[in-house]
């Protein structure tokens, strides 16, 4: 009886594992462009080029800052824009 069950049970995962793989594999994988001129790159986006910049006068002016309530401000404005 105990053969049975264990022969039952590795059969039942072998399915159960079988079918977890084949549903893995039919997932398709996105592709990336085929040509790099497809998409802008990040820097001629023109809101992005517009965030890089601000944040680099972000980091600038925290840089150069040394008072903690405002070195305090301007990270919470680098980190959470509104």
């Amino acid at each position: 009886m105990k053969k049975l069950l264990m022969l039952v049970a590795t059969a039942c995962l072998s399915v159960s594992f079988g079918t977890c793989a084949a549903d893995q594999e039919e997932k398709p994988k996105a592709a990336p462009p085929s040509t790099p001129g497809e998409m802008p790159a990040m820097s001629e986006i023109p809101v992005m080029k517009a965030q890089g910049e601000r944040m680099a006068e972000l980091v600038e002016k925290l840089s150069k800052e040394s008072n903690p309530e405002i070195r305090r401000r301007l990270m919470a404005e680098a980190t959470c824009p509104q």
